[in-house]
């Protein structure tokens, strides 16, 4: 689909959601509530741990845009049934449908995504969905996997590049993301065995904190060269880092938590931001 399909698509999808309220909906869960707009009659249908590709929209009840973005969502093994995952199991590819649900039931379906500004949990929205793609759990016995993998990645690194946009002092390093917050003093643990203690906290592009060390009150020790303790990407950070340094740092979903995500925590395909202090170096 084209740059401009998407655009007359999405016009297309907006005008009945701004009129949204005049419809008859139906019930789906205890907060949810559908309208079927188009249905294709024949396409792949959405189902348990399949992708995704939505043209999604959603307007607040007076008719202000708050969210409009052509996205990836994976729909998990057991969704909630009180969730756009779940609502999306109406749905084939080529349907279109409007939905009214709470603002914190979207928004917990966006984490991969930069922050939605200008809405509270609470607040009631109209969420127009059309159903572009449907990539089903079984394609990863097929040869079209890997292609789906690399159009997936270059599609989170747009959603990194918006994020970037918005803030200043990033830079570069690889498939890394640095931003300096505090210089350090110089002293890195620059051998295998050497440790640091740290201090981190994680957290999607939308700002919902995922992990931190501060839930235990005590510094991460890090030691060098010791595998699984921390995913691969702040690996790869802490070893540039020195003594009393801080940093923010923005890690595509290869170097964090992949494909498969991380159990319920986690998304797959997920770009993470983690700030990162170094306390403390023991040098071996």
């Amino acid at each position: 689909m084209k740059l401009g399909d998407v655009t007359v698509a999405l016009t297309a999808l907006l005008l009945p959601v701004l009129g949204a309220q005049a419809q008859a909906y139906s019930p789906l869960s205890k907060d949810i509530s559908y309208c079927f707009r188009m249905l294709s009659n024949g396409g792949v249908k959405v189902d348990n741990g399949c992708y995704v590709q939505l043209l999604l929209s959603a307007t607040k009840q007076k008719g202000n845009k708050v969210f409009e973005q052509v996205c990836w969502l994976p729909v998990g093994e057991d969704p909630e049934r009180n969730s756009l995952e779940a609502s999306l199991k109406l749905l084939s590819q080529g349907d279109s449908a409007d939905f009214t649900m709470p603002a914190k039931i979207l928004l917990s379906s966006l984490t991969g995504y930069p922050r939605v500004e200008g809405v509270t949990g609470s607040e009631t929205l109209h969420v127009g969905v059309r159903v572009l793609r449907v990539v089903e759990r079984d394609i990863i016995l097929d040869d079209a996997y890997e292609k789906f993998c690399e159009d997936y990645q270059r599609y989170e690194r747009r959603l990194i590049v918006q994020y970037i946009r918005k803030r200043s002092g990033f830079k570069a390093a690889g498939d890394i993301w640095k931003k300096q917050e505090k210089p350090g003093n110089g002293k890195k643990a620059s051998k295998a065995g050497s440790s640091m203690n740290i201090a981190y906290e994680g957290f999607f592009l939308n700002g919902v904190k995922f992990d931190s060390n501060g839930k235990s009150g005590q510094p991460f020790r890090y030691v060098r060269g010791q595998q699984w303790q921390v995913i691969q990407g702040l690996a790869l950070a802490l070893a540039g880092m020195s003594e009393g340094e801080k940093a923010t740092f923005i890690f595509p979903s290869t170097l964090a938590f992949g494909v498969k995500g991380l159990a319920d925590i986690v998304r797959p395909f997920s770009p993470v931001v983690y700030e990162v202090e170094v306390l403390n170096v023991v040098d071996k």
